[in-house]
């Protein structure tokens, strides 16, 4: 699926620079338009035509990842463009096609923009009810992401079917978008602003059909771009998009992830490499400080409390499987129940956590649940492709060492490690924890070392004998 995708942005990539180096409105149907552009003045109608404008967050994960999406809100309020606004607009010169004249004749065609006619307009924003110019994201949206950012999208849908045009032209709206919770779901602005403006370019022209089957003539939306600039004529140079920004552009809002993986090794002790000892994982807010969801993965004996994806879901509008993802808990905050899963890990297992928002920082803990045995714990952090560092142990109920990188666990003790910053953006984190056997409780000996005890015993004794013997023969030969 990765492969398809790529292939699949490299032609549309190729599609959108070759539609804006020689053609205005690229894949445009202009058969039934009037050669020469707007002239001619015809009785208003109805029109169906359903605009689809596509807001996008660029979403980095240091893996090609599938991952839970941010928190976030999008409002759009839409109005007709003002006076200074209602610029020239040029089309291209070159012909759509060699054989039947259209609206690129071969004329450079200019016409000014008329203010958009808002009466009758629906906008309505995906995961928000109808009529309401919404675009919400939530935690339990499964996004697509990767170490160079990967697009995904969701549409405002405009509704013209019920808008009265009075004339052909292009027709300009004004759209504003701002966002209710930027800072708590971690998502970064693209363009800085509190609210970010898009103009919305609709193309409208005469059509003698209609979707309803009439043959009488209508209006219709034959195209429609976005540009960024409001003040500026539009010519065949100009950067437009189907979309709020432009997929490639630096002002797209991004929302930026890494993973965490926690590993156990356990030396000294073979008997108990099945045991799983239970860990804890507490997120302290960084870039998210609203809520967040985690997709978990785990290797080796393991146990955390997690639950299964539907067998399918969608992603930028393509079907995925993923009955193999699964998430931690349901959208919890920061620091709340049901945070990590209360993972259990066994000498050589490890559990991942994908999709964490960056600037989170982590505390794990590790408790020492075997009766009777004591472990000298140690610990690596790995970041990225940097050499793996020895940890410090910052709590707990174990003895440390002078340097805090020794922690001595007793039975029912907790070692602490607490991350005294964010890791570095958009790279993996790797925390190894390694038990190793430190001291054996008395009971321990008898249990473990009962037989081979017996064995010394038994030999001091015959070696007593022997040496006694010994003594009482030279005695005698004396």
């Amino acid at each position: 699926m990765k492969t398809l995708k790529r292939v699949g942005a490299i032609i549309l990539a190729l599609v959108m620079v070759l539609g804006m180096s020689t053609i205005a409105f690229a894949a445009v149907d202009l058969s039934n338009g009037e050669v020469g552009g707007y002239t001619v003045a015809d009785t208003p109608n109805l029109n169906d035509k359903v605009v689809n404008i596509k807001k996008e967050i660029t979403v980095y994960n240091p893996d090609e990842a599938l991952v839970y999406g941010p928190a976030i809100t999008y409002n759009y309020a839409i109005a007709g463009a003002t006076e200074e606004e209602l610029v020239n607009i040029t089309d291209s010169t070159s012909p759509a096609n060699n054989t039947e004249p259209d609206h690129y004749s071969g004329l450079a065609v200019t016409t000014k923009a008329l203010s958009g006619v808002t009466t009758g307009l629906v906008a309505t924003g995906a995961g928000s009810g109808t009529g309401i110019p919404k675009i919400v994201w939530t935690n339990a949206d499964i996004l697509d992401a990767s170490a160079n950012g990967t697009a995904n999208y969701k549409n405002l849908t405009i509704d013209f079917s019920s808008v009265v045009f009075s004339q052909p032209g292009v027709y300009r709206y004004k759209i504003t978008e701002t966002a209710e919770n930027y800072i708590t779901s971690g998502v970064l602005d693209g363009n800085g602003e509190t609210a970010n403006v898009r103009y919305l370019d609709v193309y409208v022209m005469r059509s003698d059909s209609y979707t309803d089957g009439t043959t009488a003539a209508q209006w219709r939306i034959y195209g429609y771009v976005c540009v960024e600039n409001g003040t500026s004529d539009i010519d065949p140079s100009t950067t437009k998009t189907n979309g709020f920004v432009d997929s490639n552009s630096s002002e797209a809002d991004e929302y930026r992830t890494y993973n965490l993986t926690i590993g156990k090794t356990l030396t000294g002790d073979a008997t108990m490499n099945n045991h799983k000892f239970p860990f804890d994982a507490t997120w302290t807010a960084g870039d998210a400080t609203g809520t967040f969801q985690f997709i978990v993965e785990e290797t080796g004996t393991v146990s955390v409390t997690k639950g299964a994806q539907t067998e399918t879901t969608t992603v930028n509008g393509t079907t995925v499987v993923a009955d193999t993802l699964y998430k931690v808990g349901g959208a919890d905050a920061v620091g709340t129940t049901n945070k990590d899963g209360t993972p259990l890990i066994a000498n050589e297992g490890t559990i991942k956590y994908i999709g964490i928002p960056n600037g989170t920082k982590v505390t794990v803990t590790e408790t020492n649940d075997v009766a009777g045995t004591t472990y000298s714990t140690t610990g690596t952090e790995k970041i990225g492709s940097e050499t793996g560092s020895d940890i410090v142990w910052t709590g707990g109920t174990s003895a440390k060492s002078n340097d805090g990188k020794i922690a001595t666990m007793a039975p029912n003790a907790t070692t602490i490690y607490a991350q005294s910053s964010a890791p570095t953006a958009d790279n993996n984190v790797a925390i190894q924890v390694i038990n190793a056997l430190s001291l054996i409780s008395p009971t321990g000996v008898v249990m473990r070392f009962a037989p081979y005890a017996l064995i010394l015993v038994a030999g001091l004794v015959l070696l007593g004998v022997a040496l006694k013997r010994r003594t009482k023969k030279d005695d005698d030969e004396k």
